[in-house]
């Protein structure tokens, strides 16, 4: 979140540079400091001779935009620093601190400069530098206020396009899971091993038929028009799980092993419906399974109590994409359901593939 935000920071100074940051430092800054530094600079000469009211009004000018340039520049690797929004005070604190270093360097320079030529007849008088330093402490202090204003704003629309784009994607992620409840391809090897077995093992396709049967009864339930809620405990969720691995080790025999280790303690935990079947879908349709190249997942409770899913590495020759009724589709809930608390885990190695899923106590 941090690095997007100050990407789209980013890109929003570079555009704002030349629009409405420089709108407001232009109408809001410059129209006065200009003056009164020239002023500090020239005395009344500066007023009364139209030769020094013209030429040092469009240098100063100059000048200042040059300092406004690097200010903003520096201002992107504060924003760097400090990106959140309750550290409001740290930015514009180190964002007065180098804009003040900034143009105070710039003013000495130019005083120096000015004073070796004699430009317009300056002279360099200390009251005169001490007055310059504190009108530009000020300008700095204003600019500060501005850049923070400027930053906010966009902080905001980042988070409100952010917001929008995740119920975006919830809304796609509901009408997936609402397609996924009847899965056609699914269904289609239910009933073609269903068929096998009402042949070879009637006892064992009525079996087949009643687990069948308790797997669609929970997506329903968990995804109909009645749910109560988003989440179920891990205790209902398990015992769904358990149909649906009959089923799989029916449909690949030997090819498949899915082994549940969870204690107890946890069962209360809660966790987002089907999300253990996605899981598992996602091990099958990206490795090989086969009796030959057996394909091992094992799901069992952390000493810390999260969820661990974890999968033998076996890929596929041809890679399948993901698609958003999958990994993807499960850290998008739980990032939306719960934010930070939510945070899914994923880690893979040479052999393993694991994800590391919260359970939510209420």
């Amino acid at each position: 979140m941090k690095s997007f935000r100050f990407r789209s920071f980013e890109r929003y100074f570079n555009s704002m540079r030349d629009n409405r940051l420089n709108f407001f430092i232009i109408v809001l800054v410059l129209p006065w400091l200009v003056p009164l530094i020239c002023y500090l600079m020239w005395g009344r000469e500066y007023f009364v001779n139209i030769g020094v009211f013209l030429g040092g009004t469009a240098i100063n000018f100059s000048l200042c935009l040059l300092a406004h340039y690097i200010n903003q520049t520096v201002a992107v690797y504060v924003a760097k620093l400090y990106p959140d929004t309750h550290q409001s005070v740290y930015r514009v604190a180190f964002w007065f601190i180098l804009y003040s270093v900034i143009n105070v360097s710039i003013l000495f320079l130019v005083l120096y400069a000015y004073d070796r030529i004699h430009l317009f007849g300056f002279v360099l008088r200390t009251e005169r530098v001490v007055w310059s330093v504190f009108t530009l402490l000020g300008a700095s202090l204003i600019a500060s206020g501005l850049t923070e204003l400027a930053y906010t704003f966009m902080q905001w629309k980042t988070n409100q396009h952010e917001l929008q784009q995740m119920e975006q994607k919830q809304l796609q992620t509901e009408l997936d899971l609402v397609k996924q409840q009847v899965n056609p391809h699914f269904l289609f090897n239910c009933l073609n091993s269903l068929s096998v077995l009402i042949t070879e093992a009637p006892l064992v396709a009525e079996k087949f038929v009643d687990e069948m049967s308790k797997v669609y009864r929970y997506m329903l339930s968990v995804h109909g028009t009645n749910r109560e809620a988003s989440m179920v405990a891990l205790d209902s969720e398990l015992r769904f799980i358990r149909s649906y691995i009959y089923l799989l080790e029916i449909r690949f025999e030997k090819g498949i092993s899915i082994v549940l280790q969870v204690d107890d303690i946890y069962l209360e935990g809660q966790i987002v419906p089907l999300t253990l079947q996605t899981l598992i879908d996602n091990a099958i349709r990206h490795n090989v399974v086969s009796a030959a190249s057996p394909l091992h997942i094992l799901i069992r409770t952390t000493a810390t109590g999260q969820l661990e899913v974890r999968n033998n590495l076996q890929k596929r020759k041809v890679r399948m994409p993901f698609s958003n009724a999958g990994l993807s589709s499960i850290i998008s809930r739980y990032k939306i359901l719960f934010n930070q608390a939510g945070t899914i885990h994923i880690r893979e190695d040479d052999s393993d593939f694991t994800v590391l899923l919260p359970l939510i106590h209420t």
